[in-house]
């Protein structure tokens, strides 16, 4: 499941700079592909969060993570998304959500003494300053849609990307004859 969280985190990188490519285009044109990396990524971080196997450890928040992303990839992919004026508020609010979800996160990791919470809360801080910037800030709107989209695609992509490494991996456990996977 590791493989499938790191995949899903290039994936959403890729398409982040992908959006970077398409500078000049308007968002409906791209929304299509945007839609099915995010519908693609909420559907793989709920798989991971059942499937691996340190989800006790404080990462039930990436299901919640996972869940609206696919949520919100469904509205972007259903083309609710009126006028572009809608655009940047509605990443920024996903951004916005998944920055506080990795803080909440970090503070559950920093309680079960797993060290991987340095790094979620500071992509979390991170997030969160990124998607208020982007949901409250009116400058924000007068750069180029598709450049910001891209930036929110390349955050969301670290987040998934480090989520994907730091997920805990199976331990071993010794039996009279030899090892067994747990």
């Amino acid at each position: 499941m590791r493989i499938l969280a790191v995949v899903t985190g290039i994936a959403l990188m890729l398409t982040g700079i992908w959006a970077f490519w398409q500078r000049g285009a308007v968002f409906l044109s791209i929304a299509f592909v945007l839609g099915c990396v995010m519908v693609f990524t909420g559907l793989a971080s709920i798989l991971v969060y059942f499937f691996a196997p340190g989800k006790q450890d404080g990462f039930g928040w990436f299901f919640a993570e996972g869940f609206v992303t696919l949520i919100l990839g469904c509205i972007v992919l259903a083309n609710q998304l009126a006028t572009d004026a809608m655009v940047l508020p509605f990443f920024g609010m996903w951004v916005l959500f998944c920055g506080v979800m990795r803080i909440v996160s970090s503070l559950h990791l920093v309680m079960v003494k797993n060290n991987s919470w340095i790094v979620n809360l500071f992509l979390g801080l991170l997030s969160t300053v990124v998607g208020v910037y982007a949901f409250f800030n009116q400058i924000a709107a007068g750069l180029p849609l598709i450049l910001l989209t891209g930036v929110f695609f390349m955050m969301q992509g670290v987040n998934v990307l480090a989520y994907g490494i730091f997920i805990p991996g199976k331990k071993k456990v010794k039996r009279h004859g030899g090892t067994k996977r747990v």
